[in-house]
């Protein structure tokens, strides 16, 4: 297994994989923990410690397009080798940061970094990948992600760093180390540019393009609903079952579910990949949307603690397809020249997450935590909404596959009975 993977994937690949597993499990060391350190550390109030934690998603949306422009237009191996060492200084300094300003600037630039280096990291692994193995590296990449994620609280509690930024600091020296190999195994990679260097940015150009892709776009309406029910896992579950008296220890259940999604994913995610690898795309996306919105329905059946092992069960399997599939799809109806920027207006997504937790947790103040149906009925249903444009994208995509089909159909037809023959 591992010599066909290592044949499959290229050096360069490994080191993308690689990296990304390291920098996960030290950014799920730390960044969870900031709001806790900002309230009891810093003596931020929730407002503010709030608006600390949502700089980084806006900036991160409001910059996607551009950061996949750059992608598109500039070396990667430049991008992917000089944003991480940018990104690690970012991340130093919230060890040294002593104020809400400070911290609102760290967290707005660490958004920054991150939309520029992601479409570049994930155009990299696409154009390093034969298209028959793409699927398999967005995956493995999928994976070390999750990693990240089991490992990354684990390590936090055992060396006890939830009341210190310390973790920021090796945080900042991984992603530092991420850039120095990526200049090592990158140094004879100049031909990894974009399609056409010496022009200018012209993003608003190829926005104009994208704005006529109707497929995408709706894919990316769609998706933003996925997340908006995604989101929830962090916010309104967490705050509901922390606040519901039908539960004697919520906080502990909900700290048990959170490590029992990443424990499903990482188990079960490539048995799934096998399961879905002949499906449609689209109809594994609308799977994930569907999935994640039937498992709020969990928390309107009868309080047990088996209800929100449940709830996690069905959510894990939802939130792994969208893991499996999702930047793959992005890469399949991109074309070579305008990848990065697919890759980066993908990130539009997020605005389901910036305003899901809101939106959650206005309805868990308005109708209060003993109240579950209307509350997570009605996080279920918008979630399930976005079933509607996900399968409106893939009738648009068939259609346009079958009307491309008949086009070649018809130019053969000519080749072979031109007129006047």
């Amino acid at each position: 297994m591992r010599i066909q993977l290592s044949r499959k994937l290229n050096s360069r690949v490994w080191n993308i994989l690689a990296g990304t597993l390291f920098t996960r499990t030290a950014l799920f060391m730390s960044v969870p923990y900031l709001a806790i350190f900002l309230t009891h550390e810093k003596h931020l109030s929730l407002f503010l410690a709030g608006c600390v934690l949502s700089i980084n998603p806006l900036v991160n949306v409001a910059f996607s397009s551009f950061g996949g422009a750059l992608a598109d237009r500039l070396p990667l191996h430049r991008i992917i080798a000089v944003v991480p060492v940018v990104w690690g200084i970012v991340f130093i300094l919230f060890y040294y940061a002593d104020s809400f300003p400070v911290f609102l600037l760290l967290n707005g630039l660490n958004g920054l970094c991150y939309s520029i280096f992601e479409p570049a990291s994930k155009k990299v692994l696409s154009s390093e990948t034969l298209p028959e193995n793409r699927l398999l590296v967005f995956n493995l990449r999928y994976a070390a992600i999750n990693l990240g994620c089991f490992a990354g609280p684990l390590l936090s509690l055992l060396f006890n760093m939830k009341l210190t930024l310390f973790p920021y600091v090796i945080l900042g020296m991984l992603y530092i180390l991420y850039g120095a190999s990526t200049i090592f195994f990158f140094r004879h990679a100049g031909r990894i540019t974009s399609a056409a260097p010496s022009r200018s940015i012209r993003s608003f150009k190829e926005l104009g393009a994208i704005r006529k892709d109707y497929v995408f776009l709706l894919l990316l309406a769609g998706m933003s609903f996925s997340f908006f029910g995604y989101s929830q896992l962090n916010g309104t579950v967490s705050q509901y079952l922390a606040g519901t008296s039908a539960l004697a220890d919520g906080t502990r259940i909900y700290s048990i579910i959170l490590s029992a999604n990443a424990a499903i994913i990482l188990a079960a995610q490539f048995a799934v990949l096998r399961w879905i690898s002949r499906w449609n795309p689209f109809n594994v996306v609308l799977a994930s949307n569907l999935l994640i919105a039937a498992s709020f329905l969990f928390f309107v059946l009868p309080v047990s603690p088996v209800m929100p092992l449940l709830f996690i069960t069905v959510f894990s399997l939802g939130e792994l397809l969208i893991g499996a599939r999702f930047d793959t799809l992005v890469d399949e109806l991109a074309s070579d020249n305008n990848k990065g920027l697919y890759f980066g207006c993908s990130e539009l997504v997020k605005i389901g997450t910036t305003f899901g937790p809101v939106l959650g947790s206005g309805l868990l103040g308005l109708y209060g935590a003993d109240s579950p149906l209307p509350v997570f009925g009605l996080i279920g249903c918008i979630t399930a909404a976005g079933a509607g444009f996900i399968g409106t994208a893939r009738s648009k995509h068939l259609r346009r596959g079958r009307q491309a089909a008949d086009c070649n159909g018809n130019d053969k037809d000519k080749e072979a009975h031109p007129e006047g023959a």
